[in-house]
């Protein structure tokens, strides 16, 4: 601003003196101007944004975003790019032609359920931060957020013949005899890692050992008490508490039943029920 205010003012000195010096600068500055707008426009041409997200996302709770900022250019890199998402605007100081680069930032989602993130924004103060020239980018891409969990009572087990299936068969656990080696999926403990065999292989290995299976249990929510959001809340939470324990768990809703299982998939599905839970 200082700079324009300077440039209209040699302006006007320039007309009412009629100083051939004062019309020289100023024309200077005015290219100059134009010539830092063009290269400010351009910088901001043929770019793109692609988010990575968390598999899982919890209302109230921050969950770290990967901002991945693509420069389309072959020839011409890309200097002083802030993406303005939310709260957080991550800078990118430099991204070579052809390239790109990534962020990561913090963002919350005050409530649970299927959420959208729309036309995010690019600006730039280059070349020399006379403006700050932005860029609406048309990005939508939808997600679940899970409702926050909240600690409850464990609900009963699931009945007589749940506990008999308990005494004679077995299922994984973290001790006993070798049952199966599998990949890993991200949830096992680091203990169950075959560590020989996976260095052999691209990925890691996971030792499934024999053990007792736990008894199952159906969270009902009907049961739990409290509102409807304090409900699914506590709800999130007994189906993450279980599930870390080995524990096959269900859900019982207004309109279905979900069997017990065991598993990040489970974990996964019963969280998505719950986050898209209307109610009653």
């Amino acid at each position: 601003m200082v700079y324009v205010g300077m440039t209209l003012l040699l302006g006007f000195g320039a007309v009412n003196t009629g100083n051939n010096l004062l019309y020289l600068l100023v024309s200077a500055l005015l290219g100059f101007m134009a010539i830092s707008g063009w290269l400010g426009q351009q910088n901001l041409r043929k770019l793109s944004l692609s988010l990575v997200l968390p598999q899982e996302i919890f209302a109230g709770q921050a969950a770290l975003i990967g901002v991945r900022l693509h420069n389309q250019r072959r020839r011409l890199p890309a200097f002083l790019i802030r993406v303005e998402l939310g709260d957080e605007q991550p800078l990118f100081p430099q991204v070579s032609a052809a390239g790109h680069a990534e962020r990561t930032l913090l963002l919350s989602f005050p409530e649970r359920g299927r959420q959208q993130i729309d036309n995010l924004w690019l600006s730039s103060c280059f070349p020399i931060n006379f403006f700050v020239r932005s860029l609406r980018v048309s990005h939508h891409q939808s997600l679940v957020v899970f409702p926050q969990p909240q600690p409850a009572p464990a609900p009963p087990p699931g009945g007589e013949s749940g506990q008999r299936q308990q005494q004679t068969t077995s299922s994984s656990g973290e001790s006993g005899d070798l049952r199966s080696i599998h990949d890993y999926q991200g949830g096992e403990p680091l203990k169950s890692i075959h560590w020989k065999l996976s260095a052999r292989h691209n990925n890691f290995k996971v030792k499934q050992l024999e053990g007792l299976a736990a008894k199952p249990s159906i969270i009902d929510l009907e049961q739990l008490g409290g509102s409807l959001e304090q409900r699914i809340s506590r709800a999130a939470g007994l189906c993450i508490d279980q599930l870390r324990r080995q524990q096959p768990v269900g859900l019982k809703l207004a309109d279905r039943l979900i069997a017990p299982q065991v598993g990040n998939v489970q974990r996964r599905r019963l969280l998505t029920e719950l986050a898209l839970y209307a109610g009653r």
